[in-house]
């Protein structure tokens, strides 16, 4: 008499049954290939922009570290304090990344079966403009304090960061055969651990790179 087969673990058939749901209720019109186009072509044209209108930013290519360091570190506060807490009035922030997200996505099952599944591992296609909006304001305080080029290294910098935090989400949630995946596993298994329903809300925070985990101690292994 042959042993019955294992069953899988109950946050796999959640995860399962989850992911049957959002395909079933996701409008016939969404498009993965445009969502993924739009914000990595507009983000090259602002970074494009910004190269072509410096004169000679020497100096101010410093702000570029000053952005990749402090800005992990605010994706990291973000990450752990909105994303992982209902906080009025921005709660739909974790309704969608929290309740779908996680729900969808799940240690031992992270990787998308087909593109349409992007929906729930991408920003909304508007997020970059929304960037543009919020970041100009600080982008012109630089220009004002520092010159003009200071202005516009931020604000390459600040578009260029969400492009690589986007590439690099979407990375880990590809199979794990695919070469994007391959290439960036050490962090995918960082962020793997995250998506384990035990950890999600006190570890992993950091998506780009586990940085402020480190420093912050909520980095697991």
């Amino acid at each position: 008499m042959s042993a019955p087969s294992a069953e899988p673990p109950p946050s796999l058939s959640r995860a399962a049954a989850a992911r049957a749901r959002f395909l079933n209720e996701l409008p016939a019109s969404y498009q993965p290939l445009r969502h993924l186009l739009i914000p990595n072509i507009y983000g090259g044209l602002v970074i494009s922009a910004c190269l072509a209108m410096m004169d000679a930013p020497g100096p101010a290519w410093c702000i570029l570290p000053a952005v990749l360091v402090f800005g992990q570190g605010i994706e990291w506060r973000f990450h752990r304090d909105y994303l992982h807490r209902r906080v009025r009035p921005v709660q739909w922030l974790y309704d969608a990344h929290h309740v779908s997200h996680h729900t969808l996505f799940v240690r031992g099952a992270m990787a998308i079966r087909e593109l349409r599944e992007l929906r729930a591992v991408l920003f909304p296609w508007w997020g970059i403009g929304v960037l543009t909006v919020l970041m100009t304001p600080f982008a012109l305080a630089l220009a004002a304090l520092l010159g003009r080029d200071a202005g516009l290294v931020f604000m390459l910098a600040t578009h260029a960061y969400l492009l690589v935090y986007e590439w690099l989400h979407t990375a880990y949630h590809l199979p794990r055969a695919h070469p994007l995946h391959r290439a960036v596993a050490w962090l995918a298994v960082h962020h793997e651990l995250h998506h384990d329903p035990a950890l999600m809300t006190r570890a992993n925070f950091g998506v780009t790179t586990p940085l402020w985990d480190l420093l912050r101690g909520t980095s697991r292994r």
